[in-house]
């Protein structure tokens, strides 16, 4: 082998490596959490403010690193090419090898081995690896984000701005995987899938229907009221006029109990409509996602649903969009 051979192969050795580790940044960041980073930042880390930079435009950096990645990774393959043609003197042969010998190569050091190391260790990964990629973005210029925009002009649909990002079912598996990793409960792995959902529920889907509601009438006095609360363990009950449609508003157990505390003689001969509160109206076909924004902005934990006729359909808490 002359010398020309023993510098093309150390050179396609060195740019299989540098592939490897533009890999392993890769998938280190792409699993590596901005609040993590941010932690690490305030614990003074070598590194971590570049990594909190870094993953604030994410996209443009990772495009770089696949960029590097294929550069080197098709560089090599060339090289390992040319090196066999020197060998073989005709380029079928050389070819053959040359593909058979990088795809073996490609898959365990460019592929699996850095990729694995890269997740199992993204905290070391990430570190190392975002001071070096943030230079060589920066001495690339604008070609990541042409790429970015290259790659939106060819895409069906769309595309996207900032480059790929993960859709919703990639997202509800990761939290399925973290559920079953016992990172996350499974009370909150349902809390997180509720989330996804709220865009596509209206009030009326998860409401308490009318037929299940415990309701009081307005002339009850407060002892009957408050032994209606003892009996169904609720905390707020409905209190109604004439019918169920006549929502006059809501008795609150603490309400009650301070009103009691307060002037015990009344309990008897004071009624349930002088201490109630008013109440709060949603149409049934609502979605859950802006009514949740509605309630926390008001401070409402309990809502009446009406129907497109104006009667009372249901009652929604803030437990049951959750």
């Amino acid at each position: 082998m002359t010398g020309k051979d023993l510098g093309l192969l150390a050179t396609a050795a060195g740019l299989v490596l540098l592939a490897g580790l533009f890999s392993a940044a890769d998938a280190a960041l792409g699993s590596f959490s901005p609040a993590r980073a941010e932690e690490l930042a305030e614990d003074g880390r070598t590194g971590a403010k570049r990594l909190v930079h870094l993953l604030r435009d994410s996209p443009r950096f990772l495009n770089t690193a696949l960029f590097l990645r294929l550069f080197c990774e098709i560089s090599a393959i060339v090289l390992v090419t040319l090196l066999a043609y020197d060998r073989w003197g005709s380029w079928w042969p050389a070819a053959t090898t040359s593909a058979v010998v990088m795809l073996v190569v490609s898959f365990v050091v460019i592929g699996v081995a850095p990729r694995t190391i890269g997740r199992q260790h993204p905290e070391r990964v990430a570190l190392a690896s975002a001071g070096p990629l943030t230079a060589v973005t920066t001495i690339l210029g604008p070609l990541p984000r042409l790429l970015i925009l290259v790659g939106n002009a060819i895409t069906p649909g769309k595309g996207f701005r900032q480059g790929p990002f993960s859709t919703e079912t990639e997202l509800r598996e990761l939290v399925d995987l973290a559920e079953a990793s016992a990172v996350i409960e499974e009370g909150e792995r349902k809390m997180i899938h509720s989330v996804f959902e709220l865009g596509d529920t209206i009030a009326r889907e998860v409401m308490v229907p009318n037929t299940d509601v415990v309701y009081i009438e307005r002339h009850k006095n407060l002892r009957q009221t408050m032994s209606l609360f003892l009996r169904s363990g609720f905390s707020r009950i409905p209190v109604i006029g004439e019918n169920l449609d006549e929502v006059l508003g809501f008795a609150y157990l603490k309400d009650l109990v301070r009103r009691d505390f307060e002037a015990p003689d009344v309990e008897t001969t004071e009624r349930v409509e002088e201490v109630i509160r008013p109440a709060y109206f949603v149409p049934d076909t609502k979605p859950v996602d802006e009514l949740l924004s509605e309630m926390q902005a008001r401070r409402q934990h309990i809502a009446v649903v009406v129907d497109e006729y104006g009667g009372t359909a249901g009652l929604i808490t803030i437990e049951d969009i959750l």
